[in-house]
């Protein structure tokens, strides 16, 4: 069953974020104001310089390839690179009440007219040969947080087709969902982006694991 709020404070008082939605089954959370229009901007503007094509994962081998379902460029930032990203890091493993140390660093991802990514899932299917590479290092992804860095004129929604669930993009805001509970993921977070129509798209991505990722090697 699922149960909405409007714009309800998020756990304690001061917060600049809200929460707009809230599903119940999948676990999905939309927040508002979790990054300020001036914190978008700069992500944007550091990540621009250094984009690359965005690569899916292999189910067979687990090597990361350019896969025709995903048409994007990206980016990352290491966890805690600078003190910029180190408080956006920070902001987010508050919100999403998870250990700072099993997140993966910060993707940013940037669509053209036309770019989208089809359904897929976050986490590394079990029974596909190649998740066992990546789960090897911090386990397998327990929740992802999508940050949206800008309005996109026409198209780039984030669609769940499992619970019918279409979101726009909105500057500053943030959709949360998790899929790993009890050792067992869940299909019903199977998302995409729709293709965008005019204009372009960024995003931030965070994606968390279950125990600590970021252990020196």
């Amino acid at each position: 069953r699922s149960g909405f709020e409007s714009r309800l404070p998020c756990d304690g008082v001061g917060k600049p974020w809200s929460v707009a939605m809230r599903l119940d089954k999948p676990c999905v959370v939309m927040y508002l104001n979790v990054l300020s229009h001036e914190e978008c901007d700069r992500l944007i503007a550091l990540s621009r310089p250094k984009l690359k094509i965005s690569t899916t994962i292999d189910n067979k081998t687990g090597e990361a390839k350019a896969h025709e379902h995903r048409s994007s460029q990206g980016t990352f930032f290491k966890l805690r690179e600078n003190d910029f990203i180190r408080e956006i890091d920070e902001r987010l493993a508050d919100i999403m009440k998870l250990p700072i140390e099993n997140s993966e660093g910060l993707q940013i991802l940037n669509y053209q007219v036309g770019g989208e990514y089809r359904p897929h899932f976050d986490y590394f299917p079990p029974e596909h040969p190649g998740s066992s590479l990546h789960i090897e290092k911090g386990g397998q992804r327990v929740a992802t947080l999508i940050l949206y860095l800008n309005d996109v004129e026409a198209g780039g929604e984030t669609i769940l087709p499992e619970v019918s669930l279409k979101i726009a993009p909105l500057k500053g805001a943030a959709l949360y969902f998790s899929y790993f509970h009890q050792g067992k993921v869940d299909p019903m977070t199977l998302h995409g982006g729709c293709p965008v129509v005019a204009g372009e798209k960024w995003i931030a991505t965070k994606w968390v694991r279950e125990s600590n990722y970021n252990k020196p090697e």
